[in-house]
């Protein structure tokens, strides 16, 4: 049996949402760590990046347990075209230094 809502569409539009969602959230988390400790808190946007792509792991584990395959197939290509991006954005800076 198919579970209702199980779209490739999904998944992309979930791996993007979540990945964008993320990335906002932790500049945000920097700038109050920024605040509350009186100096400079840098935090890397590369790394910030990463993290907020590697945050797809969680819904992953969702569309697997409930059995949305393709959800979880639009996830996965989400994710990879995303990781594509950020290396071909940052991995310049990364391969050089």
């Amino acid at each position: 049996m198919i579970p209702r809502n199980d779209h490739f569409w999904i998944g992309l539009a979930v791996s993007v949402f979540v990945t964008v969602v993320a990335y906002a959230l932790f500049l945000q988390l920097g700038d109050y760590f920024s605040a509350g400790t009186g100096r400079s808190v840098v935090f890397r946007p590369r790394t910030l990046a990463l993290l907020a792509i590697c945050l797809n792991v969680l819904p992953m584990n969702v569309f697997r347990r409930t059995y949305r395959v393709r959800s979880m197939k639009g996830l996965m290509v989400g994710v990879m075209a995303l990781a594509v991006a950020w290396f071909v954005y940052y991995g310049q800076d990364l391969l050089n230094g």
